[in-house]
């Protein structure tokens, strides 16, 4: 049911915590089907590039899991290159997650579209 990528992630996540003076920074709620997931994130940009993402939850596993992920993945790309992190994208390098457990995934990618809009309009 999950695959051996989503379980690392889960059971060793990684940036958790939040980044002093942070250059870019979002709250992300999740309000589907009773899972109430709050996430807030901060991000790092050197030379208009995302250097670091951590983020503080309370959350599920699925979004535990999307969010380590996202922390390794989004460090190296312009806010212009974000759009390349896609729902389908996340679900593969997971090796794929149960439906029950998608709203992870956009909530993500909710965090996504704050970030790139604030780095954006800096």
């Amino acid at each position: 049911m999950y695959s051996q990528k989503y379980i690392e992630h889960f059971s060793n996540p990684k940036n958790i915590g939040s980044i002093p003076d942070p250059d870019a920074a979002c709250n992300v709620v999740n309000t589907e089907g009773g899972c109430f997931d709050n996430v807030d994130v901060t991000v790092k940009i050197e030379n208009g590039v995302i250097t670091e993402l951590k983020y503080k939850l309370k959350a599920c596993s699925g979004t535990i899991t999307v969010f380590s992920l996202l922390s390794e993945i989004i460090v190296g790309k312009t806010p212009e290159e974000l759009d390349m992190i896609t729902f389908d994208k996340i679900s593969d390098l997971l090796g794929g997650m149960p439906e029950k457990k998608h709203h992870s995934i956009r909530l993500a990618l909710e965090a996504v579209e704050k970030i790139k809009k604030e780095i954006i309009n800096k």
